[in-house]
């Protein structure tokens, strides 16, 4: 696996939109937070006892969550960067070389799968960092209580990823299968959701959509009995969301392996 992982670090290390992308959305994470942060200084200011009334969404132990969520509106950018990565492989026909040169389907397929891995781990762990550097700019004590909610992170960026992955592999273009990851996560997903919910009055069912039954692990600080009314047990989300990661690769996999080079 180490002797793939050197094939793709050449193929990635030299591809300049893939790392100024990479760096600005890693980057957006901390501006993102410290947008959300300076917004909530400045009610507190403007709004004395505010913050005794709906305590520090980043104090500890709620920073936990409350980075994960806030960061969560950018994993659309991994989920692209994911497309972009495979897409290539079949718009260069690299993946055609290198399977000619020795590698098997099964490893070429594997190799990207463990590349998506990696990535949702470094997401994990600048949440992770960004949510231990706002913690202590509040200066409250330091607390492991919540950290849950940086697994949940883990959890959903692999969501994203592998769906995105999945997608790539499936139209094997990357305007098409953007424009599908974007639409079903943005418009599709909601709209079934309020049909679920409102027309059929099956609200229940909504929250083991996709890409919901990720984003429900990791719900908004403020307001989660208004906008996640009924949510499921931890167990059952996790459960859900554990199967549809499977079938992401499962279909990844198959598709890659049977269809024609």
């Amino acid at each position: 696996m180490l002797h793939l992982l050197k094939i793709e670090w050449l193929k990635i290390k030299s591809y300049r939109a893939f790392w100024v992308f990479a760096i600005l959305y890693l980057a957006s994470i901390f501006l993102v937070n410290y947008f959300g942060w300076s917004a909530q200084q400045r009610a507190f200011a403007a709004t004395p006892g505010a913050e005794q009334a709906l305590g520090n969404a980043y104090a500890f132990p709620r920073v936990w969550q409350t980075v994960g969520w806030m960061s969560s509106w950018l994993l659309y950018f991994p989920g692209m960067l994911m497309i972009m990565l495979m897409t290539n492989e079949f718009t260069f026909k690299t993946h055609r070389q290198n399977i000619i040169d020795g590698l098997s389907r099964q490893q070429f397929i594997g190799v990207k799968i463990v590349l998506a891995l990696l990535l949702a781990i470094l997401i994990t762990l600048i949440n992770l960092v960004t949510a231990f550097i706002f913690g202590n700019m509040t200066g409250t004590a330091f607390s492991t209580s919540g950290m849950e909610y940086i697994a949940y992170v883990f959890l959903q960026a692999l969501a994203y990823i592998f769906f995105a992955l999945m997608l790539a592999v499936l139209f094997r273009r990357s305007g098409l299968a953007i424009i599908v990851f974007i639409l079903y996560g943005i418009i599709f997903e909601w709209l079934i959701t309020a049909l679920l919910t409102f027309n059929f009055h099956l609200a229940p069912y909504s929250y083991f959509l996709p890409l919901q039954a990720s984003d429900v692990l990791i719900p908004i600080p403020f307001g989660k009995k208004v906008f996640y009314p009924d949510t499921p047990s931890v167990l059952s989300l996790v459960i859900g969301l554990a199967a549809y990661l499977f079938l992401y690769l499962f279909f990844t996999r198959k598709k890659f392996i049977t269809d024609d080079l």
